[in-house]
């Protein structure tokens, strides 16, 4: 075998310690860098976590305070609203309610009883309206007349006359001959309106809760119907969503003599005044309740 030259000595050499370094730094010292990295972001995490561990014990007294007045103000907040009630707990809270402003409630219909989506109203200001969308009370008073005559001639005469006066005026003249007359005669005064309604939409909120949505038909006076609505306004756990109110019919007897001879009629109709006597009633509530 050729006895190597010392300049090939010196290049193997060289490669030697060429492979050696190369090897050194892939098998070596880039495995230790990369130990070292992911033990270094270990050791940055726990600090972190240490920090916010330390952090968290610093604040239990003002988290448990806080949690305390949260609590508080929570018990606060449902203490007005009712538990989920059945149909008949919420049949007895709205008559009750009725009542003590003497409506009498003359029929009740519980047209739903669950979660629903719990609405956002504005509060209704003057003729304006709002975002929530109320519309105000809408009002109608018309005015006929009518005048008819009816005439018969003979040896006795006995004349009636009926008058009504107001928006609504009906007259009329009757004469019949003969030794006995008959004449009905009725009467009424005062101003006929229609009546009035109104109906509250709301915007989402994005939250539910337990609603109660019940319509009933009530009779009573408007003022009572008035106090009803600010009651019902002061309350958080209650709206009047719509309403119509109407004159309520009655039935008048009207009797006359006229020649000894008596009779007696009878008018059906709806009460002139609506700010007079007893009204009619459609209301529709909407309850809310909560867990508890």
């Amino acid at each position: 075998m050729k006895k190597l030259t010392r300049r090939e000595k010196l290049l193997i050499y060289i490669l030697i310690c060429f492979a050696i370094g190369s090897g050194g730094i892939y098998f070596v010292a880039i495995p230790c860098y990369q130990r070292y990295a992911v033990v270094d972001d270990q050791a940055t995490e726990a600090g972190y976590t240490q920090q916010t561990m330390e952090m968290a014990i610093n604040s239990i007294p003002v988290t448990m305070t806080a949690q305390d007045a949260a609590k508080a103000k929570l018990a606060a907040v449902k203490g007005p609203f009712s538990a989920h009630l059945p149909n008949e707990g919420i049949d007895a809270l709205l008559t009750q309610l009725c009542l003590s402003y003497n409506l009498a409630p003359t029929s009740l219909a519980i047209e739903s009883n669950a979660m629903q989506e719990l609405l956002f109203f504005e509060a209704y200001s003057g003729d304006a309206t709002g975002a929530g969308g109320t519309t105000g009370t809408s009002s109608t008073t018309g005015s006929n007349t009518t005048t008819g005559t009816s005439s018969t001639t003979g040896s006795n005469t006995t004349a009636g006359t009926s008058s009504t006066t107001g928006s609504n005026t009906t007259a009329g003249t009757s004469t019949t001959t003969g030794s006995n007359t008959t004449t009905d005669t009725s009467s009424t005064t005062g101003a006929s309106t229609t009546g009035s309604s109104s109906t509250t939409t709301g915007t989402s909120t994005g939250s539910s809760t337990w609603t109660s949505v019940v319509t009933m038909a009530l009779t009573g006076t408007q003022t009572n119907f008035y106090q009803l609505l600010d009651a019902v306004a002061a309350r958080p756990d209650m709206i009047i969503s719509s309403f119509t109110i109407a004159p309520a019919t009655t039935t008048t007897t009207v009797s006359s003599v006229t020649n000894s001879s008596s009779t007696t009629s009878s008018y059906t109709g709806w009460t002139p005044v609506l700010d007079g006597g007893n009204i009619t009633i459609s209301v529709t509530f909407e309850v809310y309740m909560v867990d508890k």
